[in-house]
């Protein structure tokens, strides 16, 4: 049985390194200042998603307030 092991290790630890070499050479071989351009791009662009998501619930929010008769100031930013 232990030489079963030593021997599923020896091929697993193999392989890892294997695909590790891989992984590696692919990450060398990258532009790194192309990824950060379109990563900071993506960023931007769910943040921008993200805050007109959040906008479109408060003013469904304050909408359905002041069609239940509440009367409330309109939802502004904290900082000019």
């Amino acid at each position: 049985m232990p030489d079963k092991i030593a021997s599923a290790v020896g091929y697993c630890t193999s392989g890892s390194l294997i695909c590790w070499g891989s992984v590696a050479k692919w990450m060398h071989e990258l532009d790194w200042n192309l990824v950060a351009v379109v990563g900071g791009f993506i960023i931007g662009l769910l943040t921008f998603v993200v805050n007109f998501y959040f906008k479109r619930r408060q003013t469904r929010a304050y909408e359905d307030a002041l069609a239940r008769g509440y009367v409330t100031p309109p939802p502004q930013d904290k900082y000019p």
